[in-house]
């Protein structure tokens, strides 16, 4: 038999262990700020009255939120330890096993040879005691080896008795405390279950009967265009084959249907039209689609990776953070700290990621990742931020040769198991970050702590709710950003996940007629992280200061598509 390494990666186990204790802490600083709302009696008005009894019912909801968050992350702290000393136990004794069953092997091949040597010789009797020798050595070698299994299963012991004790713990605590459901929860839940049913079979029976109308209407305009055919010349013709055909495909191939459904939903004219766009070009080139998301298979190449110049993280204000995240994803849009090597390719043919170690005044490193958005339109291209890579990002369902590179690297960087990490990127770099935070794969080997995003339809990525997401959207004040309503057609919004926040305002002035730009967001977000409102109280909760204060060290990694 041989011994195994005993499974499990205790810094992934510790690192969301660390994020549950922080999470308590910071709803310990909201409930604080609640109490003081409470206690606030230098404002009389009626409606600060309501406020302050909400308040201070919210804040006994966090209290028992809060025992819970403390009581897993400590569980999980715990059972990391647990399974580091294991593994390093069990390595020991895997060694030790391994260093005798070599030995014992060598004693009896040599009590053999000796045994061999014996028959028929004059020293018979000393080749025979030296034989019954190197068969007592080899008992002793079978001893260690047994030792070093038992110390190996021992270990494995250790391993579940510890994993069972966090689950009891983390069980006992949901079970004991306040936060769990009473009876009216139950009540209340079954009830908002029966009209959430309802609400469904209504849209849906909008959604249908809105098709059907359209149908009829898109069946009247053939009608008329077929009269305008035979009523005018060829350039009339043609124009109205082509209207003809968009009507009728916009029917048949699904846009009718999901521009309704998405509308009945969401009262949003905007989203309505870009849904029903992307569901009609699904349905109508679905070949198009396959190919573009085929474009995309296979592995990154690496190119180029190495450190660009150290610098400080200085603290600043929530609008400061934000705009020098959104400043390093633009750079990274340029391949800005690279070396000038003519020998590297260029923005529009490769593509950059850049990893920026923090290490803070206590010595904790956290990592932040900065993701290109689309930099090149046509297919076919070298780079891996294209437009294969949009169309795989949202419809494909195989990790995007981006998302890979992302985690090359992070490996590059030298980015350990279990590190604490917010990802970042606008446009496609958004619905990258929001994709990997969704991807159980790369959440078991990284503690993701954020994501940060904008101009990127992210509603409908799977993110665990325990992962903070910051969206900024660019709406109203004209058009509006049509790339943050792009979301896949027929996949859940999870908008309103309680780990989400969305903050949509108007573009600043010069952001063009269509809001999709990166400096733009840039001053948005400096903006919004400035001004009193969600965004700088988002920033304020999660405590991210840790992701850009202290020594920086950026690594850059460059990659072409591989094919």
């Amino acid at each position: 038999m041989t011994l195994e390494q005993l499974s499990g990666e205790w810094q992934a186990v510790e690192g969301h262990g660390d994020a549950y204790l922080r999470t308590a802490a910071a709803i310990e600083q909201a409930i604080e700020h609640l109490l003081a709302i409470r206690d606030e009696d230098a404002t009389v008005a009626r409606a600060f009255d309501r406020v302050r009894e909400d308040a201070a019912e919210v804040s006994g909801q966090l209290g028992s939120a809060t025992s819970r968050y403390r009581v897993t992350g400590q569980a999980l702290v715990d059972y990391a330890e647990e399974l580091r000393a294991a593994q390093q136990s069990a390595d020991a004794a895997i060694d030790e096993w391994r260093i005798a069953e070599a030995a014992r092997a060598e004693a009896l091949a040599e009590r053999d040879r000796l045994a061999a040597l014996a028959s028929g010789a004059d020293a018979a009797a000393a080749l025979e005691r030296a034989a019954a020798e190197q068969q007592s050595l080899a008992e002793l070698h079978d001893r260690r080896r047994a030792e070093a299994e038992a110390d190996w299963r021992a270990a494995a012991e250790r391993k579940r008795r510890a994993a069972e004790e966090a689950s009891a713990r983390i069980r006992a605590e949901i079970e004991r405390s306040a936060i769990g459901d009473s009876w009216w929860d139950d009540v209340r839940g079954a009830v908002s279950g029966l009209l959430d049913a309802i609400r469904d079979a209504v849209v849906d029976a909008l959604a249908w009967l809105g098709a059907a109308v359209l149908a009829a209407i898109g069946a009247l305009v053939a009608a008329a265009l077929a009269i305008a055919l035979a009523a005018t010349g060829l350039v009339g013709a043609l124009l109205a084959g082509v209207a003809l055909a968009l009507v009728a495909t916009w029917v048949a191939n699904g846009g009718a249907a999901a521009f309704v459904g998405t509308l009945a939903r969401t009262g949003s004219i905007d989203a309505a039209l870009v849904s029903g766009t992307i569901a009609w070009l699904h349905g109508t080139l679905p070949g198009v689609v396959d190919w573009l998301i085929a474009g995309d298979a296979g592995a990154p190449v690496l190119l180029w990776s190495g450190p660009l110049e150290p610098r400080t993280g200085i603290a600043g204000s929530a609008g400061d953070l934000l705009a020098r995240l959104q400043a390093d994803n633009r750079a990274v849009d340029a391949h800005a700290g690279a070396p000038d090597d003519a020998a590297l390719p260029d923005p529009d043919a490769s593509t950059m990621v850049t990893v920026t170690a923090v290490t803070g005044a206590d010595g904790s490193t956290a990592y932040r990742v900065s993701i290109p958005s689309t930099q090149v339109w046509r297919p076919g291209s070298s780079s891996i931020d294209d437009v294969h890579s949009d169309v795989a990002a949202k419809l494909g369902t195989a990790p995007t040769q981006l998302e890979q590179a992302v985690a090359l690297a992070m490996a590059e960087a030298g980015v350990p198991p279990g590190s604490s990490v917010l990802l970042s990127g606008w446009s496609l770099g958004g619905i990258t970050a929001a994709n990997l935070a969704a991807d159980p794969a790369f959440t078991a080997v990284y503690d993701v702590d954020a994501v940060i995003v904008a101009g990127a339809p992210i509603d409908d990525a799977p993110i665990p709710t325990h992962i903070p997401v910051l969206s900024i959207e660019h709406a109203g004040g004209g058009l509006p950003d049509p790339v943050p309503l792009a979301e896949a057609p027929g996949k859940l919004d999870l908008s309103g996940d309680p780990n989400r926040l969305s903050v949509r305002v108007p573009p600043p002035p010069g952001a063009g007629l269509v809001p999709h730009e990166g400096l733009a967001y840039q001053v948005t977000m400096q903006r919004q992280g400035d001004a009193p409102g969600p965004a700088a109280t988002w920033m304020a909760l999660h405590d991210l200061d840790r992701f850009f204060v202290g020594v920086e060290r950026a690594h850059a990694s460059i990659f072409e598509r591989g094919r």
